[in-house]
């Protein structure tokens, strides 16, 4: 009984150390998903998937993936509770630290791409165009999604040594 007792505690303790993670991680992702509206300004994402449903379905479906990701990296590498001593008995700041920088750099980078794709028009498209179907700006926050949430399941997966 006391082994069972044991695993349940194991268990319970991986599940919570996991949920904080993935909330502290989920909740950067609306962070930068927000930001990102406040930056693209000639792409009014909200405004024109609202009401379509293919549109919505496809920001809810790159939602979705990208929630995917930052829980299955938060499972297998949550920072909270964090095991080393040196750090601190509750988080794991080194780790914490890159989920954080990671956060900032696909910021940059999407704004980085909107400048390049929307401004300097390198390949003679103008982004700004997205704006004109839903499905299209549905698409492009599908894809951001999917490109930040590749970025935190790294930052939690890369090694710390």
């Amino acid at each position: 009984m006391a082994l069972l007792s044991a695993f349940l505690t194991t268990l319970l303790l991986w599940f919570v150390r996991a949920f904080i993670s993935s909330t502290i991680c989920l909740t950067m992702g609306i962070i930068a998903i927000r930001g990102l509206t406040r930056l693209t300004t000639k792409i009014s994402e909200f405004q024109t998937i609202k009401g379509d449903p293919v549109g919505t379905s496809l920001f809810v479906s790159g939602f979705l993936v990208f929630a995917g990701l930052v829980v299955y990296g938060s499972m297998i590498n949550p920072f909270f509770l964090s095991q080393s001593v040196l750090i601190g008995s509750y988080f794991n700041l080194q780790r914490l630290g890159v989920v954080v920088l990671s956060f900032l750099v696909s910021f940059l980078f999407g704004w980085l791409f909107y400048f390049i794709f929307a401004r300097l028009t390198p390949f003679g498209v103008n982004l700004n165009d997205v704006n004109k179907s839903p499905i299209a700006v549905g698409i492009y926050l599908f894809g951001y999604e999917v490109f930040l949430g590749l970025i935190v399941f790294g930052s939690l997966m890369i090694p710390l040594a």
